[in-house]
């Protein structure tokens, strides 16, 4: 629990989550007479929750919900620095905020990153050279630092895993993220009317998994940013932001296209190749996407089988997306060993996998980005003790907000996600 929770409600919470234990009726149990009129039970628990919350939004101002909240107000999740691997600094980092438009009512936002000079570059497995990145008329400009407008809406991650459709929009915060890159700086860029996307490059596309964010792989995207590549992350239906309501016939496949179409016609890009990189459920996306000229990374979900280049990470300690669940890996692949990863002596395999299997593996979200997972903690932890006692599937979270090891996790996959893509995909 976050040390802003007031004792008043952390005792109400673990109350809660006693009387699940313990079956106390509190008046709605199964036992009473059927023609008394009461709440469902679940529904009695998650509203006595969010009431919990309006407690601490009155004691404690950090809690307050976005609604009552001005855009100064915005809660900032502190960020510790980052300890990536270092690499070879090829370029500072731009970060827009676009979006698609799919008509009236829906907009889709999209997290996009790409490098803004070109003053160097690397030689690493088949990286020789590096496209013209961006118009060097507008480098002048970049001069603010990029955070991240993040958004958690406890109505959505209410309707997604318990089906519950009484809770109020009203009840979410917003976040403003850091990045967390240190080998170079990451800018807030400017219009595209100012400052144009590059006219070329490798295009990554990030797909995050249930209840996820499109922040849930920022580090990674500054990283590969970084590096020459231009990373964009759409909202899926799925995410906890809520940022635009569900709608029939907008799903997973339908923004992938639109993305796709927007990429080469909207914002002008030529790209010299495709990666695509999914988290969990992302991980469907990972395989149903594209052509097999694509690189795919699957992180913490299904491995893909299709005859493209492909980079499978999961973890024994993963509790959302067990290694039971996913069976025996293809024959094709080719293990990796976490203690030999960062040697460059030889290229990686084709079809690769690395499997985290000590003690302290990851978990299922230690995978994302410290940012998001910060911000779940700070604003979520008060609901934990509810959902366990209703044995609403909380996805690791609980396993996180012990461990706390994003950026532990990070040291290893960001460096290995981020060569496994430059040997594999066309730079330019």
């Amino acid at each position: 629990f976050t040390p802003f929770i007031c004792e008043e409600t952390f005792a109400y919470l673990s109350g809660l989550a006693a009387v699940r234990r313990t079956r106390t009726s509190l008046q709605i149990s199964e036992s009473r007479s059927r023609t008394t009129r009461t709440m469902p039970r679940k529904q009695f628990l998650a509203s006595a929750a969010f009431s919990s919350l309006a407690i601490m939004d009155n004691s404690h101002p950090a809690f307050a919900f976005s609604a009552s909240r001005s855009a100064s107000m915005v809660d900032p999740v502190p960020q510790m620095t980052s300890t990536t691997l270092p690499s070879a600094k090829i370029s500072d980092v731009a970060y827009r905020a676009l979006s698609l438009d799919f008509g009236p009512g829906v907009t889709v936002p999209v997290a996009v990153w790409h490098p803004v000079n070109t003053d160097s570059t690397i030689s690493s497995g088949r990286l020789s050279s590096l496209p013209p990145p961006a118009n060097a008329a507008g480098r002048e400009l970049l001069t603010e630092t990029a955070t991240y407008s993040h958004r958690i809406s406890v109505a959505k991650i209410g309707d997604l895993l318990a089906g519950w459709n009484f809770i109020p929009s009203f009840a979410s915060r917003n976040f403003e993220l850091k990045p967390t890159l240190t080998s170079a700086k990451v800018y807030a860029a400017p219009r595209t009317n100012v400052m144009p996307l590059p006219s070329s490059g490798p295009v990554v596309i990030l797909a995050h998994g249930f209840l996820g964010s499109r922040f849930d792989l920022s580090h990674l995207a500054e990283e590969l940013a970084s590096q020459g590549f231009i990373v964009v992350s759409p909202e899926m239906p799925e995410s906890l932001a809520a940022s635009y309501s569900r709608t029939h016939g907008i799903d997973r496949a339908s923004i992938v296209n639109k993305l796709l179409d927007t990429i080469e016609n909207d914002w002008m890009i030529r790209p010299s190749s495709f990666g695509i990189v999914g988290h969990s459920l992302g991980t469907g996306t990972v395989i149903s996407s594209g052509d097999d000229s694509w690189t795919r990374v699957s992180i913490a979900g299904k491995p893909s089988e299709r005859a493209s280049p492909a980079l499978f990470i999961g973890s024994k300690n993963d509790g959302a997306v067990s290694l039971a669940r996913i069976g025996a890996l293809p024959s094709d692949y080719v293990m990796l060993d976490e203690g030999s990863i960062t040697s460059r002596d030889t290229p990686l395999p084709s079809k690769a996998a690395l499997i985290f299997d000590r003690p302290d593996a990851p978990n299922h979200i230690s995978f994302l980005a410290e940012g998001p997972n910060d911000a779940m903690v700070q604003f979520l932890s008060p609901l934990l003790p509810v959902a366990q006692a209703m044995e609403i599937p909380v996805l690791d979270f609980d396993k996180y907000a012990k461990v706390r090891d994003s950026r532990s996790t990070a040291e290893k996959v960001v460096p290995l996600v981020s060569r496994y893509l430059k040997e594999n995909m066309k730079m330019d």
